[in-house]
């Protein structure tokens, strides 16, 4: 009998032992800080998308004329056979344009996206947050770093 006690009082120690251990390890886990950003403000705010923006209406002025020349154009010709090819050239080189247009945008908004994300990321590290969320995604908790991010932005 004294050595199933013995045995008892062992396992218990070594059970007692086991979760002491596992209790401290999760104690001693790091905390984690969040960090919450308004992209859309962040956005907003940027000269880089403001200067797109601006590039951006300033070419679809250009291709808007280009359309009303073509339009005048073709209204203005006699000639039926001469009206269809007006027609097909322009529609041609304004499609390309737009297309021009959407791409040169598309590649812009990509490196600006990128160039904000990483500014992000630097706020984030410069300030010890392992966490950044957009602020859509969170309902409650996280610090707001918006205003940081724009003010390093600029």
């Amino acid at each position: 009998m004294k050595k199933e006690n013995i045995w008892l009082v062992g396992a218990c120690a070594l059970f007692f032992i086991g979760g002491y251990t596992m209790n401290d390890v999760a104690i001693s886990l790091p905390r984690y800080k969040v960090a919450v950003v308004d992209i859309t403000k962040v956005m907003e705010q940027s000269k880089d998308i403001k200067n797109l923006k601006a590039s951006q209406d300033k070419q679809l002025k250009e291709l808007e004329t280009l359309i009303s020349k073509a339009q005048n154009e073709i209204a203005n010709t006699q000639d039926q056979n001469k009206a269809m090819e007006l027609q097909i050239n322009y529609g041609k080189e304004i499609e390309t344009k737009r297309n021009a247009i959407d791409e040169d945008y598309s590649k812009k908004i990509v490196q600006i996206t990128s160039n904000i994300k990483n500014l992000i990321s630097n706020q984030a590290k410069k300030t010890d947050y392992n966490l950044v969320l957009p602020t859509g995604m969170v309902i409650s908790g996280g610090e707001d770093i918006t205003d940081n991010v724009i003010k390093e932005m600029q």
